[in-house]
């Protein structure tokens, strides 16, 4: 292997690791951007729950599980529009998962393909639009339930307003990171193979690896899994027979998929790379993880 190469491969592994922080970045920001509407939300309904009578009554329950259904309707359009932003941008660095890192490496194939197919991607945006919903309609129900005991004396109105904090911030804010991970997640493997997938007809020994989280807490087949180099076109083989084209794979079983922040990342096999194969497992995960320790173990 010439020097050359060698220091092309350096570049190459370099520009993955930074594309592969970036589309954490997309998902952290986005759940911040959601945590503030989640915040929003609570603050108006707290004043709505302030101005109310400390003892109201049966006819006035009607009229506050309105206002608060109203108030976190509202969150709705804001939280969608933050979540497609974030899918674009999760789209768009997937693509450069691919692209960036062969052009730090001297191979500059981008005007050589075609744009990348969105109707998955926009196939997402529908989805996500019931699942904004579900948050806030979940929130709805139990705080409009938390009123309704509150006039049956089995809650009192403080109850009421120290619960709203709980539902949102910690059972909404919950669920809305679950979509972050799962679906900006997905976007940007998607991006990645279909970009890897275009680029394999014109680009000798490019293939694909798979690299796990680095989660304390991640699932033990995708740690099994860490380093499994395919062709392009052929899915990566978890320990439990499960077979995925790449992390939050559609086609894959739910339990698999959820919450995966595993990456497929390009691999050129004539090129040297600071970590080839498995990333080690550090003395940290081993004293956090016993999967890790037990992943450390078997393989290393």
């Amino acid at each position: 292997m010439t020097g050359d190469n060698k220091e092309r491969g350096r570049r190459f592994d370099r520009e993955r690791q930074k594309v592969l922080r970036e589309g954490v970045a997309i998902q952290r920001d986005t759940a911040d951007q959601l945590k503030t509407l989640l915040g929003q939300a609570e603050k108006r309904i707290a004043k709505i729950l302030k101005a109310a009578p400390s003892d109201f009554r049966h006819w006035q329950l009607t009229e506050l599980q309105r206002q608060v259904r109203a108030e976190l309707a509202k969150f709705q359009p804001d939280a969608v529009a933050t979540l497609n932003a974030g899918l674009d941008r999760s789209h768009a660095t997937g693509q450069g998962l691919v692209d960036r890192p062969l052009m730090a490496g001297g191979v500059d194939i981008s005007g050589d393909l075609m744009r990348l197919d969105v109707r998955k991607l926009d196939a997402t945006r529908v989805f996500m639009v019931d699942r904004v919903k579900d948050i806030s309609e979940q929130a709805a129900a139990k705080i409009t339930t938390d009123l309704a005991m509150a006039v049956t004396g089995v809650l009192s109105p403080e109850d009421v307003a120290k619960n709203v904090a709980g539902v949102l911030q910690d059972g909404g804010m919950k669920r809305a990171r679950t979509i972050v991970r799962t679906e900006l997640g997905r976007a940007f493997s998607e991006a990645a193979q279909e970009r890897q997938t275009q680029a394999q007809a014109i680009l000798p020994g490019l293939k694909k690896q798979w690299r796990r989280s680095g989660k304390i807490h991640s699932r033990f087949e995708h740690d099994a899994i860490d380093g499994q180099i395919r062709d392009v076109d052929q899915p990566f083989d978890l320990p439990n027979g499960v077979r995925l084209m790449y992390p939050r794979d559609p086609a894959g079983p739910i339990e698999e998929v959820i919450n995966c922040g595993c990456s497929s990342i390009p691999y050129m096999e004539s090129w040297t790379v600071m970590r080839p194969g498995r990333q080690q497992v550090t003395d940290d995960e081993r004293a956090r993880s016993r999967g890790k320790r037990i992943i450390s173990d078997a393989f290393e």
